[in-house]
Formats: structure tokens, sequence, C-alpha cells
């Protein structure tokens, strides 16, 4: 019996995106490796630093900071320190007592759960960075933070709503999707795009959290998460440690390609890189540290490991890498408001390239796009207003969405296109028929939303590519999307 269709995640990632903009295209990149040495720190000595700070006043700044990366893990886990001229401005402003924004978008990991939101847990690595900025640079009222990680999404959702998760004109942003990705490297790029392009020119930091491989009892599979309740004692097993890889020279493996993939990007754009599996590799493999030690599961860090993350962005932004230009001059923060430099073309063509424009409505801002609906009911499903999505239950149930379609002229004209997100899950998910009436008319869609290969419940998105109808331009189009 097929399950039934719901536009909405069981989970609570319940949302759907519209969005008209020119074509986008897709894009396949490539990976590189690093070297995987570091070593667990001992606790050292009070003179043991991250980015000129002393490790006492982090471990009473932080909870779950009783083990702190040592110099060389902190080296190691700057995968790339990139171009610095973006974040010598966010050290100028500091240095001058000058409030800085920060931004912080990703998956569950930014934030804070996979279930359930907890933007404002202390634990989580931004909120950490946000407090030693605090404490070392204080200003009045504090540096701000906005959290606009939202669960069991990529940068498939992201690059497409991404001005309604983070600050108007941040200082700095971090970006965190290594283990979001869903081995579709073109949306982070044109993400990332984006971000470079922004008016404002804020500092951009990737951070790169890590999936940890584990071979699975019984099948010896390694291609499934690791959790507590696995019958296994990750720390101590050899075998365990032993298949954690950076991939072998000139092979990809399913593991790291998305993770390696981005690095390409960082380095094809010279955007600065940090990196658990830089830090930390070597110390799992030798068996200096285990993986329950700072990780919830193979993809979400526990406190400790989020510990480490704030401990490496603390590093390179207050640690400027040799041989780099000066800092902006104190007393003159107009030099650090400049207009984004020219980027470098998309790693694979123009099939990379960012999208001229787009408009994104979620959540509450569904209901005013409704025409009509029998069946589906806007819902959080009990888990915060953040989770507004509308959700159906029975065959048949239909949802009719009124957009406006551009008036006149060859814009008119010109291919539009719209995204659907929805929720992929392995059970209670069924299909969908996509349909277009009116002024509007677009080839029928259908979205298999029952997905048991992965055995995750991830948002998805489809394309639709929208063009006007002959009967007349600038009048109301009608998408109807039938279940």
């Amino acid at each position: 019996r097929e399950p039934l269709f719901r536009l909405a995640h069981k989970r609570g990632h319940t949302w759907a995106v519209l969005q008209w903009m020119p074509a986008l295209h897709c894009l396949l990149v490539a990976a590189a490796g690093l070297d995987e040495a570091s070593q667990r720190s001992t606790g050292g000595s009070t003179k043991h630093t991250a980015g000129n700070v002393d490790i006492q006043l982090l471990r009473s700044l932080w909870p779950q900071s009783e083990s702190l990366l040592n110099a060389s893990q902190l080296d190691s886990g700057v995968e790339l320190a990139g171009a610095d001229d973006r974040l010598a401005c966010v050290r100028a402003a500091l240095t001058r007592r000058t409030p800085v924004s920060i931004g912080a978008i990703g998956g569950s990991i930014t934030a804070g759960s996979n279930y359930a939101v907890r933007s404002g847990a202390t634990h989580l690595y931004h909120h950490k960075l946000l407090a030693a900025l605090d404490a070392i640079h204080p200003v009045r009222n504090g540096h701000s933070l906005s959290n606009g990680g939202v669960p069991g999404t990529g940068p498939t959702y992201m690059e497409h709503c991404v001005h309604d998760h983070m600050p108007r004109r941040a200082d700095l942003l971090l970006v965190e999707y290594a283990v979001n990705t869903d081995r579709n490297p073109a949306s982070f790029e044109r993400l990332l795009r984006t971000l470079l392009l922004l008016p404002h020119a804020p500092a951009l930091v990737v951070v790169n959290a890590h999936r940890w491989r584990a071979v699975r009892p019984g099948d010896g599979r390694t291609d499934k998460c690791w959790n507590s309740k696995w019958p296994v004692d990750m720390a101590a097993n050899a075998t365990q440690r032993a298949a954690q890889s950076w991939g072998s020279a000139g092979q990809r493996d399913e593991i790291n390609s998305d993770e390696d993939a981005i690095a390409d990007l960082c380095r094809h754009y010279n955007v600065p890189l940090v990196s658990m599996r830089g830090a930390l590799l070597g110390a799992v493999r030798s068996g200096a540290l285990s993986i329950p030690a700072f990780m919830r599961d193979c993809k979400h860090p526990a406190g400790e490991g989020h510990t480490y993350l704030a401990q490496l962005l603390l590093h390179r932004l207050l640690s400027p890498p040799a041989l780099t230009q000066a800092p902006p001059a104190r007393g003159h923060p107009h030099k650090c408001r400049r207009a984004p430099a020219a980027l470098a073309g998309p790693l694979h063509g123009e099939s990379g390239r960012e999208s001229a424009a787009s408009v994104c409505a979620r959540g509450s801002q569904l209901p005013r796009f409704v025409a009509s609906a029998q069946g589906f009911e806007l819902t959080d499903e009990g888990r915060g207003p953040g989770k507004l999505g509308y959700v159906a239950s029975q065959p048949g149930d239909s949802l009719s969405l009124c957009l406006p379609f551009p008036a006149g002229g060859a814009a008119a004209r010109s291919p539009k296109v719209l995204w659907l997100g929805y929720l992929r899950s392995y059970e209670h998910m069924g299909r969908v028929r996509v349909s277009c009436d009116g002024g509007c008319s677009c080839l029928a869609t259908l979205i298999d939303a029952h997905d048991t290969k992965d055995g995750v419940s991830v948002t998805d998105v489809r394309r639709v590519v929208l063009r006007a109808a002959r009967r007349g331009v600038g009048e109301e189009r009608e998408a109807a999307w039938r279940g």
C-alpha cells in the first residue's frame, strides 16, 4: 500500500519554498585532500593558546571544554587560510571596540538539533565563538549573533532563502554544510557565490564538520551512520579507528566526497575553511581520541565537538596568516565598506553561476499565496512556529497556490523557475503530482517523496520551469499541487 504524501517533515522539517527566477543549472565539482597530521591536546600548560587566547580563559567561558586542541591541531584544522582582507576588517572592528554582527547558516549542527531547534543552546560552536569575542573584545550590550540554521536542510534550500536566515548586514558569516550537501555541490557553489557578492562584503568562513565512518557489526557496511545504540565499542575498537580516512590519493569515497567538494570550492574562491577532519583525524586514528568523546553520532557533534569547531574559528579569526596584507588602519572603517571584488568564474563554467534574483516564501509566508486547499493544512506538528508547513493525509488532497507573474516585456517571456521544498524520507511518505493552470504552463511532474536508500529524513527540492501562457501576460497565474 502506497504511503500518503505529506508536504511536511514528520520530525519537524515542515516547510515549502516558492521561487521564480532565471533558470539555474547544475554543477559537478572535484575534491582534494590534505595530510592527516594532528595529535590530541594533553591539556598542557596555561601557555597553550588559541588565537592568542589563554586556554584557561576558554575553559572558563565554554562548557564541555575539558579537552582543547593543541597548536598542531589548530594549524591542521585550518584547512585553508584563504584571503584575509575581509577577516582583517572584522579584527579591526573588534580592536576599535565596535560591535560585530555574526550570522551562522547550516543544517542541524548549526541549528542545534536534528529534531527540535534549540538555536539558543550555549553548547553550539557559534555561541561559543560569540562568548569568546564578548570576553576578549567587550562592547556595550555585546556582539550579536543570528542562528539561521535549519535542521535537515542543505544548500539546495538555503541558496534560495538565505536572505531570510541571516542578519541584513552581517560582518561575519559562518557557513556549515559538509554533512548536508547530499552529493549536490552545485548548490553549495551557487550559495557561496551569492554570499561573496553581497553588497556589503561580509567576511566568510566555511565550517566543515565531518561524517565519521563506522563499520557496522555483522555485515561490515561503512555507509550507515553510527550512533550510541550500536553494539560496538567505538572508543576501543581498533577496526573502527582504522576505518577513518581522508580518502585515497586520486580517488573519492562516499563519506568524504561532499566535504572534499566544498574544500575544492573554498580553494577556487580563496575562502577560509576550518575543518574538524583536519584537526582530529590523526588523533582518532591513533586512538588518542575516541569518536564518542566529541560526537553524538557519526554526523552530529556533542558539546566537545562544538568546542573544537569554535576553537578553530577563533584561531582563524584572531590569528591572521603570515604574508598577508596589513589590516585597514584604525580610525578608517570606510576602507572595509567596499563593494565585493569580482569573482573568478564558476568552477565548472556557467552551470555554477548564481541566480540573478530570487523570492522565497516559507512557513507563515505561504498562506497569502494559497488560492484553495482541500485536505492540506498549515501546521507545525507541535514543534514550534519555525516548523510550519502544509500537510496532507488523504489521497486526492490538493493545494493550489496563486503566484504573481512578471507583467509585460521580455522578462515575462523568459523562463522562470519555481522550486518546491518537501520532505524526503524512508517512511510515511508518498507521491504528489505537480501541475500548472491559469496563465502559466509547466510540464507535469510527479514527486515521489518515499526514499529508502539513504534511511534519512531530509528536505529536498524540485525544480519546475514556468512559462507564460499565450492568452495574456501580467495577470495572476496559478500553479497547482495535487496529491
